[in-house]
């Protein structure tokens, strides 16, 4: 018997990777928008949730799953037959873990400087510009080994979609967000993969209900080909 899904996400946070996993497994879900824009993830209600007050948020049967590298695993072990994760003991499998655990790490932890230089740098606004600007330099790397990583497979982990391409496709998207005002480079790579996510039912799906909750900026194009395909 599956257990009882209830997901907690914002529109366009990285929680979108775990909405378009659970929506792709073909598990029954429930979605729950937490609009950390509009500071609903410091309701008294969410932090009984989740505590930290962030989201993605997984309840499982009324237990909760922080952490997107973990949620996603989760998610796509309950639902084997969609093999969004390569089967343990493989080596594909810790190429998995490896990519998450980048993504989570570095990746995500360079756009959040960006977006939230308070978080490293406090009430300090000198110290919030430096470390923007720092991030903004060194985003251009983290994009470069992104498209360096992905070689020509169509795929992150070879011939087959995964949960690592969902959580590559939300890092995607923030790549043209306004606030980063940052030169960057080509990546035609992880455009292409971007590309092959967008054209997935279930990611189509889920970004058409998150934009409802809240509409947001998407790559040039992406916004065009979702009204196409309604």
């Amino acid at each position: 018997m599956q257990p009882k899904l209830t997901l907690y996400y914002s529109p366009k946070a990285c929680s979108l990777a775990s909405h378009i996993a659970l929506e792709d497994s073909g598990l029954p879900y429930e979605a729950v928008s937490v609009d950390i824009r509009a500071q609903e993830n410091t309701s008294p209600a969410y932090l009984k949730i989740n505590p930290a007050g962030a989201v993605p948020a997984l309840a499982v049967d009324g237990a909760v799953v922080t952490e997107s590298h973990a949620i996603l695993a989760y998610i796509a072990d309950l639902a084997p037959e969609s093999g969004l994760i390569p089967r343990p003991g493989t080596l594909a499998r810790a190429r998995a873990h490896e990519w998450m655990n980048w993504i989570s790490g570095t990746v995500h932890v360079t756009y959040r400087s960006i977006f939230r230089p308070q978080v490293y740098a406090g009430d300090d606004p000198v110290a919030a510009a430096a470390v923007r600007e720092h991030a903004k330099k060194k985003l251009a790397k983290v994009l470069l080994e992104v498209e360096t990583r992905l070689g020509n497979a169509p795929y992150a982990l070879g011939a087959q979609f995964s949960v690592v391409d969902a959580y590559l496709f939300v890092f995607y998207t923030w790549s043209f967000d306004d606030r980063i005002q940052a030169e960057l480079p080509e990546r035609p790579r992880y455009a292409a993969l971007a590309e092959r996510v967008l054209a997935r039912p279930a990611v189509r799906k889920v970004l058409a209900r998150e934009r409802a909750v809240r509409a947001y900026e998407l790559p040039p194009g992406f916004a065009d080909r979702l009204a196409g395909a309604r």
